[in-house]
């Protein structure tokens, strides 16, 4: 596995101070969340796609997923409105070019949230056929499009295995792959076996603790979640991908660089992955 940090956790400083910590960090692999005010698709994008790939080669530095801002901006894939919906679509495929400019073959996406007025089923629908819209793109350009589940706190579609499994039936896109997030995967009643033994394929990890009863994504030992348990099981499945720290909250945001170092050094500590 290869461990990355994520600039999410710094998303209150300079992107550069960002990749500064990294450095120090001895981290070349990064998540890049694409939000401001690091990196958004509707400012300035050339100018900064440019900057940012040049810093990130200086540094040899590898995106290893770009993940666009898809819980705070006003995209949704699962909306009843379909201009909204269709500027959805629009937005991530707008994003699908922009990860390729940072010479990456991964991009994050969420089923969304239905609206409450309208039946799962009719939202899921919504769902499924802006995925595959975005996964035709995503095809012709060699891009993987890696599903990530929410939590019952952020969606009422996809939040756990089996309906990420649903989803990559249903659209039937080869670009299309499952993940883990550790604290949707707790929330749901879950372990990275479930995943392992229910997905064709896992493409991508983001490991962070939590309290058990929240979406709260914490530093290592911050929470309950048994995180090392995690990792074994990901090493003992020979997984190869990237594990992302996902670390969220104002008291890490003012002072990520600690958080991150933290948690790094609990993992390399259990000397089980390797860049």
């Amino acid at each position: 596995m290869k461990l990355a940090g994520m600039n999410i956790t710094y998303r209150h400083f300079p992107f550069q101070h960002f990749l500064e910590s990294m450095t120090r960090l001895e981290i070349d692999h990064i998540e890049l969340w694409a939000g401001e005010p690091h990196l958004y698709v509707y400012r300035n994008v050339l100018g900064n796609l440019r900057e940012i790939r040049k810093q990130l080669r200086s540094r040899n530095i590898k995106v290893v997923c770009y993940t666009p801002e898809q819980c705070v901006y006003p995209y949704n894939i699962a909306a009843s409105d379909p201009d909204l919906r269709k500027k959805s679509v629009d937005y991530f495929i707008e994003n699908l070019y922009a990860a390729l400019e940072l010479e990456t073959d991964m991009m994050l996406m969420t089923s969304g949230i239905g609206d409450f007025a309208v039946s799962q089923e009719e939202s899921w629908k919504y769902a499924s056929d802006s995925i595959h819209q975005v996964c035709k793109v995503a095809q012709q350009e060699g891009l993987t499009i890696a599903l990530e589940p929410l939590t019952r706190f952020e969606s009422n579609l996809i939040v756990d295995s089996k309906g990420v499994k649903q989803m990559l039936e249903e659209v039937g896109s080869p670009p299309l792959k499952g993940m883990i997030d550790t604290v949707a995967m707790q929330l749901a009643g879950e372990t990275p076996e479930d995943y392992l033994q229910t997905l064709p394929e896992m493409c991508h990890f983001h490991l962070i603790d939590g309290d058990g009863k929240s979406d709260a994504h914490l530093a290592l030992d911050d929470g309950v979640l048994d995180w090392r348990k995690y990792l074994e099981d990901l090493q003992r499945h020979n997984y190869k991908g990237a594990c992302t720290l996902e670390i969220m909250g104002f008291h890490y945001y003012q002072n990520p660089h600690e958080a991150l170092m933290e948690s790094i050094r609990k993992i390399r500590k259990l000397q089980v992955l390797s860049s």
